[in-house]
């Protein structure tokens, strides 16, 4: 069984006829370790927000494009329409993306993504089934190569402490420092990661850094620690401290980072009960989101200070 298992958004019908289809790729893609999860339509809420809002919080997008209806004078068939629209928001956000495509279905507008998709037989499901297992054993470790680090349950290394502090710049504006000193637990530690994810779904927001600023201020002999921007986007700022050579176990390494980015936060009371009305709030009632912080490894020291405006 896999120590890790990802989130997919699974794009599908919901026609009797198609149950079957939906449930063999199902139990496929949870064999990779990921959990495929289909959104509820009858859900109380404005359906597009809440699909956008799903889409979001997933790992990945999985599409599982059946027939429609007949495209005329082709013979060629349609998918149903929320799948394409449902492939379109994810790629916007930059979601990892797969499509399983039945034989004779085509997809519009997607020229680029020949290479997520791959194709099978409504009648002989099994047919192309070492295409379909090596299709989700590249995405599995697509995933793990993203997003493996910040998910991992057993610990791969510990923070002595995390020194950081926040600044309201305006309105607008928030600037983030931090100063972490890390340990390895392993032996050979190639990174570590670091991410803002914008949970809240008012139009508008963003988390993508205007400015990010990095330095190593201790570091075994020898070593190069540089950073790398992984995803930098309104939805997902996703970032890691790269070691070359790979930390040895017991190596420690100091650094700090600054990040100027747009501020997301409600900047008054009356915002905050505005969002909470049209429903987009992360939470279901106010609260200081100051210190949203998710500890991943363990953390001896955390400090965080938070300067607002006079």
């Amino acid at each position: 069984m896999p120590e890790v298992y990802f989130r997919s958004f699974l794009s599908c019908s919901f026609a009797a006829e198609d149950r079957g289809i939906v449930e063999f790729f199902m139990k496929l893609i949870r064999a990779f370790g990921i959990e495929p999860e289909i959104y509820d339509y009858q859900e109380i809420g404005r359906t597009p927000d809440k699909v956008k809002e799903n889409i979001i919080k997933s790992d990945c997008l999985i599409a599982i494009a059946t027939r429609r209806k007949k495209i005329e004078e082709s013979d060629y068939w349609a998918c149903p329409d929320w799948i394409q629209h449902e492939i379109a928001l994810a790629n916007a956000y930059n979601k990892p993306i797969a499509i399983f495509v039945e034989e004779g279905v085509k997809i519009e507008g997607f020229v680029g993504m020949e290479e997520r998709r791959e194709k099978f037989m409504r009648n002989d499901l099994i047919k192309n089934i070492d295409k379909v297992t090596t299709f989700l054993f590249n995405l599995r470790k697509y995933l793990e190569s993203t997003y493996q680090v910040e998910k991992l349950q057993i610990p791969v290394l510990m923070r002595h402490y995390i020194h950081a502090k926040e600044e309201i710049l305006s309105k607008e504006l928030t600037v983030l420092r931090c100063e972490i000193l890390m340990e390895s637990l392993i032996q050979e530690l190639e990174a570590t990661y670091h991410s803002t994810e914008l949970q809240d779904t008012t139009p508008g927001l963003s988390t993508r850094a205007e400015q990010f600023d990095f330095i190593c201020k201790e570091m075994p002999s020898g070593m190069n620690v540089e950073p790398l921007i992984v995803q930098n986007t309104d939805y997902k700022f996703l970032w890691k401290v790269v070691f070359n050579p790979p930390l040895r176990k017991g190596e420690k390494v100091k650094y700090a980072f600054k990040v100027i980015r747009p501020n997301y936060r409600p900047f008054t009371y009356e915002e905050t009960l505005e969002r909470i009305r049209q429903g987009t709030y992360e939470y279901e009632e106010p609260i200081c989101g100051a210190c949203e912080w998710y500890i991943s490894y363990p953390t001896a020291e955390l400090i965080f200070d938070f300067d607002f405006l006079e």
